[in-house]
Parts: C-alpha cells; structure tokens; sequence
C-alpha cells in the first residue's frame, strides 16, 4: 500500500510552515526539511512518493536534489516550487528529472490539483505494476 505522503523542502521557514498546516487538510501526511541535504537524509530513513522543493536554497540546490533524488529512486514524483519559477528554463527542469512546476506562493486551489494529480498518478502505476 502507498503511503500518502509528501516531503517538502523550502529554506524559508514561512512557507514551510504553510505547506505543513495546509496540505494534512487535504488528507495527506507532510513532513518538511529546510535543505537539500536535509532532504536526502530523510529519504534514506523514510519513502516519499511525492516530493515537493524549492529551486532557490542555500548550499544544494533544487535542480541537483532532483537529480540526486531520481538516482534514489526514478519512481518518487518531483514538483519544483520557485517564486522565479519562469526564469528557469523549462527544457532544464524536465532533464533534471522533475514532473510539474509550481509557483511560490503556491495557490491552494493550483497545490491541491497537483498534489491530487500527482496521487492518481502514482496509484495507477501501483496498479498497473501489480496486474
């Protein structure tokens, strides 16, 4: 059975503590790192399927989390959150390895609808891998 849970990683605490208040109203677990190294000695102790980072962190950023989390496991589902997410170049992002794209502040309606889209995903995978 796959857990419904999702790892969040942000170095500003503001928006961490958003994330961790909104989205278990949604039915989901959260659980929140403040780095990238953080993050990665999270998942080594605990699956995700569905990670949630900022592009923009001190020290690793985004786009090598994403990197180093896809060589862990290609499965777990990536979304990268960036208030400059249109500079970034979106061809760079997708050989990075990440699946969706979400702007900071995060609209509650636009969270929701990718955090659901990213579930259905990962539930019909499950399905499909056990027929």
């Amino acid at each position: 059975m796959i857990d419904k849970k999702i790892l969040v990683i942000d170095d500003e605490g503001a928006q961490r503590d958003v994330m961790e208040r909104f989205i278990p109203k949604l039915g989901y677990a959260v659980r929140v790192a403040d780095s990238a190294e953080t993050a990665l000695a999270v998942l080594k102790e605990e699956a995700f399927p569905l990670v949630i980072t900022d592009l923009n962190m001190p020290g690793m950023d985004g786009l090598e989390l994403c990197r180093r989390i896809k060589q862990l496991d290609a499965g777990i589902i990536i979304y990268a959150l960036s208030g400059y997410i249109a500079s970034f170049d979106e061809a760079k992002l997708d050989a990075c390895g990440f699946d969706g794209y979400l702007s900071k502040p995060a609209n509650a309606r636009v969270l929701h609808q990718a955090i659901e889209g990213a579930f259905e995903k990962i539930f019909r995978r499950a399905r499909e891998e056990q027929e």
